[in-house]
Parts: structure tokens; C-alpha cells; sequence
């Protein structure tokens, strides 16, 4: 089977009954109305749910209001901040307490829609856009939202003050100023025309939050104010995050449900259990959501009440050497890193067999041609002579006799495994490897701080753009760049890619990009996660966005009887 074919969604179909009686929804009148205000709101303990029992399904069910939807986590949020934070340890979180200026469609996910733009207008000559907002917008804090919350949003992303850290910094590179002619009224001017400019507009991150609290405060890591479908309620750390419906929403008739509840579950096993059980409907996203065998079981026993989703994540996992530090600044050192890993057994023993090898963007539209990716040193079959020239490398450079290394992990599925298979594989060239396994903050600091010797750490891009991807990760300074990896030819042809409106000329340089960097290894790519989402057949309007952030508002979600 193809890469491109593996990544097609599948799921088991029929219906399931109700999970809470006293949580059933009520039928949604016809015309789709604004709903009133949420009667029914979770505590900072909410009663778990009984298992629901299968029934057969409603013919043409029509949308329904109330119920609360239960999805399991993994861990705490370490912030509450959508602008510093990367992971989905918080943005999955606080997603539906938000909007962007625009959004990736969850029905159809390659087309940008409006969130809080209303409609949009570009320049002739691609150089401007003008946003018209929604007029009489609230935040949650019943203070209006202007055009002034997200001109300020998005310079404190575009240009962040010191001290705060914008990962999403390069995806308004293009942008040259910000202006908001008045309070419904946004305007952009870009210094070239973008080809990803929108596109990383909609980023499921890319969210407006209120200037009047992030002036007050300085961030967003201890308050949730927005504009969302849902209101922050209560968090209970190692137990439970709440949130309920918003019944100022800006977009009429939504969202259908009272409120969602997290349980935070950081075992494998015991998150599995709860959606076997029906204690949640929903898995996480990515990677913390079912394991290969775990989905195998669910649609071999449980396809008539559970739909599992199989998709591309858009995560990467990456073998992170500092590029300016001894030995790993020395070319050949990487180099003999790169083609010493043997990505079938990586993938086979830390992800079950169930992830994709590919080149520095995701296999398919951008990635390098599986053809060309088969034949290359490091990824072609058998590995002798790769093992070879490793070796041939290491005593090169000096290091015949070996190298020490602390790798830096998490205590978390699949980035412990990984580096378990890493530390035998680089054996065989003499890398010594000691495992440091960190629980998820301590992780994550020493990350930002680079206080790493080397790093088997996942990163994710939001959409399938080398702007979006290549930014994120391989630009010279760009937070997430954790090799803290710099080559002027390929900050050039980024650039290059980035204003090149023809989209042939465009993947040839985003095709060239790769080649050399499979020659610099600025990370060594091990391979691209394939995730397994479990979901309930109770719950509608749910399926997954690309990648991992989009789609997570769940305005448009709902429980059938």
C-alpha cells in the first residue's frame, strides 16, 4: 500500500445510545436559532459517566442542543497561553474558548473560512488584505472585542516584546504593517506577496486574545478570556478541566453542547479503559490518543458503538544534535548519526508499526518522492553500507573510539520508546547513550532553555506548507529550531519558496530545500506520526482537521439520542 493511500480515514459506522440521561440533549429547531444560555454546567468534579449501551441508529438525525461531551488528556497544562504555548497539552484545551481571524473549515479542512472575519478582501495586487469583523462581538468578560484585540494579538506574534516567546513568530513574515481603521475593520500589508500567507492565518493557533487582559498581565498564561464557543469553568489539577457553553457566541445557533470535560489521565492503559468503558466519548488527538493494537481491538470488538479515525498528524519525531557544540557541530558527526538509524525498526518497536518514513515535510504533497526517499543513504534498505559509512565517518571526524551522549526525553508514549531504539542503533558506532527521561514540565523547560545534550524530542506543523513547516523548525532562530541549526542558502531558498507564486517553482525549491538538508541533518527525521482517533458514534459533527490544531472548537459537535 502506498504512503499516500495509508492515510486515508477509516472508520467503523452505526449508532450508539445515550450515554447520560440526564445530560440527553434536546432537538435542535429546524432554523438553528441562538440557543439560550447553558443550564446544565459541570462542576469542578463532574459525575463520570455511565458505559453507554449500542442502539441502532436514527435515520437523519438532526443536530441537538445540551449534554456534555468527555474527553481524555494526558497531562496538566503548564500554561493557559495560546500565543507561547506549543503543545496540545494546553491548545487542546483552550482552543474552544477562542477564535482566529480566520479558520480551516471542520468540514472541509483545506478551505479557509471566516472566524472572526466576517469576509476578506485582497489587494490587486496581492500585497494587502482588508478583514471585515463581526460586528457586537463580546468577550468572555462581557467587554466588546475590536479590531485593536487582534492588531495587538497579532504584532505581540509578529514581534514579540522581550521576554515572551512567539513560535508562530515566522508564519507573519510576510507582514509588513497592522493597522484596524476602525473598531470592525482589520488591515494587513504584506512585504511581498505570500503564497501561505492565509493559510497561516488560519492556523488553529494563530488565536486573538484580549488586549485589555494582556496588557493588565503581561501574558495569557493564567487567565482564559475569549471570544470561543465555550467558557472556561474549573480545573482541578490531575483530575478534571471544564468548560461551558458561551451564550454570547458570535455565530447563531452554536454551539449545540451544555459543556465538554477533560479527565486527565496520564497512563496509556487507564485512557484506553475509559473509552472502552464509555467514561469518555473521545479520545485525545495525536499521539496520546489510542495505540495501534489498542485501535485494532476497538474495531475488531467495538465497531457497531466506536468509530476509530486513522490519519496523518503532521508530528515529526527528530533526533535533535546542537549544531553549534562538540562533536555534534562537526558534519560528518551528524552525517554518521543520520545513516546509522534504521527507521523501519524505529517505527516497528516505538510506534507499532503505524508511522511514516519521510524527509523534512510530510510524505505526499511536499515530501521528497518515496522512489527517491528509498534509494537514499539513511533510508534505503539493507543498512550495511550505511552502517559502513558511519563508521567510516566516525574515525574520520576522530571519533573511532566513540562518544558519550545524554539524550533528553519525555516519560510519555512514543518519545521514550524512540529514544529507547535510538540509544541501541547509535551502539553500533560507538555512541554511548544515556537515557534522561524528564515528566513533561521539566521536559519542556530544559527544551526552551537548550540545557540538552542531545534530544529525541516530536514537533508538529499545523498544515502541509513548507512556510508553516520549515518555519517552524529550520529557520535560523526560530524557537523551535532545537538543533539551533543555521545555513544561509537555505534561509535564502525559504524565503524564495515563500514568495514564489507558481507552484511548480515553488516545490522545486521546497524539493531542493530537502536534499540539502538531508546532507547538513539539522535534525535526523525518524518519521511521521500516524494517529488513531477513537470516538463514540454518539457524537456528531466530530471528525479530524489536518494536522493536530485544527479542528478543535467543537461548535459544530453534538450527541445524537
Amino acid at each position: 500500500m502506498s504512503t499516500r493511500s495509508q492515510f486515508l480515514a477509516v472508520s467503523c459506522l452505526t449508532a450508539l445510545g445515550v450515554l447520560l440521561a440526564a445530560c440527553a440533549p434536546a432537538a435542535a429547531p429546524a432554523a438553528t436559532p441562538k440557543p439560550a444560555a447553558a443550564t446544565v454546567a459541570p462542576t469542578s468534579a463532574p459525575a463520570k459517566p455511565t458505559a453507554p449501551a449500542a442502539t441502532p441508529k436514527p435515520a437523519a438525525q438532526e443536530p441537538r442542543y445540551g449534554g456534555t461531551l468527555y474527553i481524555s488528556h494526558s497531562v496538566d497544562p503548564r500554561t493557559y497561553d495560546p500565543i507561547q504555548e506549543t503543545s496540545l497539552d494546553t491548545h487542546s484545551l483552550v482552543a474552544p474558548s477562542y477564535s482566529g481571524i480566520v479558520q480551516h473549515d471542520p468540514l472541509e479542512p483545506t478551505r479557509v473560512i471566516g472566524d472572526l472575519a466576517e469576509k476578506w478582501e485582497m489587494g490587486a495586487d496581492g500585497m494587502s488584505y482588508t478583514f471585515q469583523l463581526h460586528k457586537n462581538v463580546k468577550w468572555h468578560d462581557d467587554k466588546p472585542f475590536t479590531s485593536e484585540d487582534a492588531r495587538l494579538t497579532l504584532e505581540v506574534v509578529r514581534k514579540p516584546p522581550a521576554g515572551m516567546i512567539s513560535p508562530r513568530q515566522e508564519w507573519l513574515r510576510a507582514v509588513d504593517k497592522i493597522e484596524a481603521p476602525d473598531k470592525d475593520t482589520l488591515r494587513m500589508t504584506l512585504r511581498y506577496p505570500s503564497a501561505s500567507f492565509v493559510h497561516n492565518l488560519g492556523d488553529g493557533r494563530m488565536l486573538i486574545v484580549p488586549k485589555h487582559v494582556l496588557e493588565a498581565r503581561g501574558d495569557m498564561k493564567r487567565d482564559i478570556v475569549g471570544t470561543g464557543p465555550y467558557k472556561f469553568h474549573s480545573f482541578v489539577g490531575g483530575a478534571t478541566f471544564n468548560i461551558v457553553k458561551n451564550p454570547n457566541y458570535f455565530v447563531q445557533g452554536r454551539p449545540y453542547l451544555n459543556g465538554i470535560t477533560w479527565y486527565i489521565i496520564p497512563d496509556v492503559a487507564t485512557r484506553y479503559a475509559a473509552l472502552k468503558t464509555g467514561r469518555v466519548q473521545v479520545t485525545p488527538p495525536g499521539a496520546q490518543g489510542l495505540t495501534p493494537s489498542q485501535a485494532e481491538v476497538i474495531l475488531k470488538e467495538m465497531s457497531d458503538r466506536v468509530n476509530v479515525y486513522k490519519y496523518l498528524s503532521l508530528i515529526f519525531m527528530g533526533y535533535w544534535m546542537p549544531y553549534g557544540k562538540a562533536p555534534w557541530n562537526d558534519p560528518r558527526v551528524r552525517r554518521a548519526v543520520d545513516l546509522v538509524i534504521d527507521r523501519p525498526t524505529v517505527i516497528k518497536l516505538a510506534m507499532e508499526g503505524v508511522a511514516y518514513m519521510g524527509s523534512f515535510m510530510p510524505p505526499g504533497n511536499w515530501g521528497l518522492p518515496e522512489a527517491e526517499l528509498a534509494k537514499m543513504p539513511g533510508y534505503r534498505q539493507p543498512k550495511d553500507p550505511d552502517v559502513a559509512e558511519a563508521k567510516r565517518l566516525m574515525a574520520e571526524a576522530g571519533y573511532a573510539q566513540g562518544i558519550k551522549t545524554t539524550v533528553l526525553t519525555r516519560r510519555a508514549h512514543p518519545v521514550d520508546k524512540t529514544a529507547e531504539v535510538i540509544k541501541t542503533q547509535l551502539a553500533q558506532i560507538n555512541i554511548d547513550v544515556t537515557l534522561a527521561l524528564q515528566e513533561v514540565t521539566t521536559f519542556n523547560e530544559m527544551t526552551v532553555k537548550r540545557t540538552f545534550d542531545t534530544l529525541v524530542r516530536p514537533s508538529t506543523t499545523f498544515y502541509d506548507d513548507p512556510t508553516a513547516t520549515f518555519g517552524l523548525s529550520f529557520v535560523t532562530g526560530v524557537p523551535l529550531n532545537y538543533s539551533d541549526f543555521s545555513d544561509a542558502t537555505l534561509d535564502k531558498w525559504y524565503d524564495e519558496q515563500d514568495r514564489a507564486l507558481d507552484p511548480a517553482k515553488r516545490k522545486q525549491t521546497v524539493l531542493d530545500m530537502q536534499r540539502r538538508m538531508h546532507e547538513l541533518v539539522p535534525s535526523s527525521m525518524l518519521f511521521w506520526y500516524g494517529a488513531q482517533l477513537g470516538v463514540w458514534k454518539q457524537v456528531q459533527g466530530l471528525k479530524p482537521g489536518i494536522g493536530l490544531y485544527n479542528n478543535l472548537k467543537f461548535q459544530d459537535v453534538w450527541l445524537a439520542s
